[in-house]
C-alpha cells in the first residue's frame, strides 16, 4: 500500500483510506443495506474481520468518508480480485485512483453493474487490456424458495483432489474462455487443496464417477454464496446440476438466511439450472478480467 494513505493518516476528504477494525460498525452497517449483494465483503468481515495479517485469504478494506459518513468500500483481495459496494461518483473516482495507484495489481473486478460502469469511467487503462468484460446475473435463493429436489452433494475430502483439479480447471477454462496452458495446475491445486481442508468443496456423484463440483465462496449465518460451479460435459442435460446446487444450498440454509450466485448472463443452460434449483435473478453485476502475460 501507497505510504500516503496507511491506516492511522488522514487522507484528503476525497480519497480512500485502509479501514481499520475500528471501523468494523460502520463498515457492516453500510455493507447491511444491501445484504444479498454484499454477502461476499460482509462474510470476509464475519471471518477474518476487517484488518487480518495473519490470514492468507484476507486483503485490503478501503472506505471513503464524507464528514464521518462511510459512502464506499473497496476490497483487493489476495488473489487480486476487486470488490466495490457502493455508488457514490467521489467514492468511485477515488477507487479508480487507488486501483490504478497503491493497488493497480489487480486483476479481477466483481461489482454490482452501477458501481462497475462508475468506476470503469473514471479508470484510466494505462496499457491495461481487458479479457473479459460481461454483465452476470445474480441469484437468490431462500428457504421459501428452495424445491425438494432428488439431490444429494457430498464435502469433498483430500482423495478427491485430483478430480476437483481437473473439474476447476475445465471451469475456469469455459467461464473465463482461456486457450490451453493458461493456468497454473499447481497453482489450481493448492488453492482447492485449502478449499477442501476447509469444507468449502462439495461434490455429488453418479454411478460411482464424480460429476459435479461446486465451492463455498462465503458464509456466515446472515448468508452465503456458491461458485465455481461444474458438471462434466458427459451428464449434462441430466439435472445434475440443478439437483446438486438444491441439495447444497439446502444444506447452507439451515445456518444462513439466503444463498447467493453469479452466473454469466448469456450461459442459458445454467441459468435454467439455477432458476429450477429455486434461486431467483435479483441484481445484475460486471466481471472484469485483464488480460495477463
Amino acid at each position: 500500500m501507497s505510504e500516503s494513505i496507511q491506516p492511522g493518516s488522514t487522507p484528503h476528504p476525497s480519497e480512500l483510506r485502509p479501514l481499520l477494525e475500528t471501523d468494523r460498525r460502520k463498515t457492516v452497517e453500510f455493507l447491511g443495506r444491501k445484504q444479498e449483494e454484499n454477502i461476499y465483503l460482509l462474510a470476509r468481515i464475519a471471518s477474518d474481520g476487517v484488518v487480518n495479517e495473519e490470514s492468507v485469504a484476507h486483503g485490503h478494506f478501503y472506505g471513503h468518508f464524507v464528514e464521518d459518513v462511510l459512502t464506499g468500500v473497496a476490497f483487493f483481495g489476495h488473489r487480486k480480485g476487486f470488490v466495490l459496494a457502493g455508488d457514490d461518483q467521489e467514492f468511485l473516482r477515488a477507487a479508480a485512483r487507488l486501483a490504478q495507484g497503491p493497488e493497480a495489481d489487480w486483476i479481477i473486478l466483481v461489482a454490482p453493474r452501477v458501481a462497475a460502469d462508475g468506476f470503469l469511467s473514471h479508470y484510466r487503462w494505462l496499457g491495461r487490456s481487458t479479457h473479459l468484460n460481461r454483465l452476470q446475473d445474480f441469484y437468490t435463493v431462500r428457504a421459501e424458495t428452495l424445491p425438494r429436489l432428488a439431490g444429494a452433494v457430498r464435502p469433498a475430502e483430500l482423495r478427491d483432489l485430483e478430480a476437483v483439479v481437473e473439474m476447476s480447471e475445465q471451469m475456469l477454462m469455459e467461464d473465463f474462455d482461456l486457450g490451453p496452458g493458461s493456468l497454473s495446475r499447481d497453482g489450481i491445486r493448492e488453492s482447492m487443496r485449502h478449499k477442501i481442508r476447509e469444507g468449502r468443496t462439495w461434490l455429488a456423484e453418479m454411478d460411482g464417477r464424480t460429476v459435479f463440483k461446486v465451492d463455498v465462496s462465503a458464509q456466515f449465518n446472515g448468508g452465503a454464496q456458491i461458485e465455481g460451479v461444474f458438471t462434466r460435459p458427459a451428464v449434462r442435460g441430466q439435472g445434475v446440476a440443478s439437483r446438486s446446487v438444491a441439495a447444497l444450498a439446502q444444506e447452507l440454509l439451515t445456518t444462513s438466511a439466503f444463498v447467493t450466485l453469479h452466473v454469466d448472463q448469456h450461459n442459458l443452460p445454467a441459468k435454467r439450472a439455477y432458476e429450477k434449483a429455486g434461486f431467483c435473478r435479483t441484481g445484475e453485476f460486471r466481471l472484469v478480467l485483464l488480460q495477463t502475460p
